[in-house]
């Protein structure tokens, strides 16, 4: 029973964060309303329109997408191994734009919540590992 209730939070933090890379995707190509403060430290406009909002030309949200497209396929499968593999450059990817938040000295809060599903999804991995459970 724990077990079911574990995969969907999984599948759960991987579809909000899909969804939400979607929409920060949207915002950055065809304008949509961007939901968030635009002044004082939390402003997320000032954080998406940064020029290290950008990686080789495609917005950040792109591989935000891509990453829970992934990273949905392989709980499909289930293979912890891989799955943590996944998860750690996930880590490394929160560490640097949690950087870059500090260098642009503004946080986006969808941005931030991506940051949490992706240590939540980390942290879910490195359970199955210890506990041996699919």
């Amino acid at each position: 029973m724990a077990v079911d209730r574990l995969r969907a939070a999984e599948y759960t933090a991987a579809f909000l964060g899909l969804a939400i890379s979607i929409y920060l995707t949207l915002y950055h190509y065809s304008g949509v309303p961007l939901v968030c403060s635009e002044s004082g430290l939390i402003d997320c406009a000032s954080v998406l329109n940064s020029q290290y909002a950008y990686i080789l030309g495609l917005p950040i949200a792109v591989y935000g997408i891509i990453f829970f497209a992934v990273a949905i396929f392989l709980l499909y499968f289930r293979n912890i191994d891989t799955i943590l593999i996944w998860d750690i450059v996930g880590i490394g990817s929160v560490a640097y734009f949690v950087d870059i938040e500090r260098i642009v000295g503004h946080i986006c809060i969808w941005c931030t919540s991506v940051h949490v599903l992706v240590v939540l999804l980390f942290a879910s991995a490195v359970y199955r590992m210890f506990r041996k459970s699919d």
